[in-house]
């Protein structure tokens, strides 16, 4: 298992530089904005892409035809990449726990324990879209799955502002969505899809020919 981690993220590496860059020039076009609320999201969802860059160099060395030969069963094979998702799932909530220390240096006034709590919920809901994303990949491919990725985020976030507007349109109070309603759903959200996606990608994975 140790040595498919250090495969992905061998392969990625030369990503993580490019992604560095995007990430800097982003926070710093946010920051001349006072765009803060805007920087974590972005950075966790650019976070967790890395491991649908590390399918897309898959499909281009063979890996998955190579890896079948191998003296690994298909079941670890997928349990790597989905260790590597939560791996990188960490470190976004590390970087999104350095933005939120920079943010109350810059603005005392604003809560850090907030600010921490959002980035986790942030960082999480970015892997929920990868956890969707995953079983796509194992059955389309990578490159097919670029566009469904988009359809995947644009549709969760209309869901969330959608249902939003929607009770405010209907007059229904709000005031129940509380922190601890937000961190349950999310949580629930983030273990229910990461069970599902994990059952089917093993299911495709046993199923495929290579």
């Amino acid at each position: 298992m140790k040595g498919l981690l250090l495969k992905d993220v061998f392969v990625v590496s030369e990503f993580v530089r490019v992604l560095s860059l995007m990430a800097i020039v982003f926070i710093a076009s946010m920051m001349a904005i006072d765009g803060f609320s805007v920087i974590g999201a972005m950075i966790s969802l650019l976070v967790v892409s890395l491991v649908i860059s590390s399918f897309s160099y898959d499909d281009l060395a063979h890996w998955d035809s190579f890896a079948a030969t191998l003296p690994i069963s298909r079941k670890k094979l997928v349990a790597s990449k989905y260790l590597f998702l939560l791996l990188l799932g960490v470190l976004a909530i590390g970087v999104n726990g350095l933005l939120s220390l920079f943010l109350v240096a810059m603005q005392p006034e604003v809560s850090f324990a907030e600010q921490f709590v959002t980035g986790i919920l942030i960082s999480m809901t970015a892997c929920v879209i990868d956890f969707v994303l995953i079983p796509m990949i194992y059955k389309f491919g990578a490159e097919k799955s670029r566009m469904m990725m988009m359809m995947v985020i644009v549709v969760i976030f209309g869901v969330c502002y959608g249902g939003a507007a929607l009770l405010e349109m209907v007059n229904l109070s709000t005031d129940w969505i509380t922190m601890p309603v937000m961190i349950g759903g999310v949580a629930a959200a983030f273990l229910g899809s990461m069970l599902i996606s994990w059952t089917c990608s093993v299911k495709i994975v046993e199923k495929k020919e290579y």
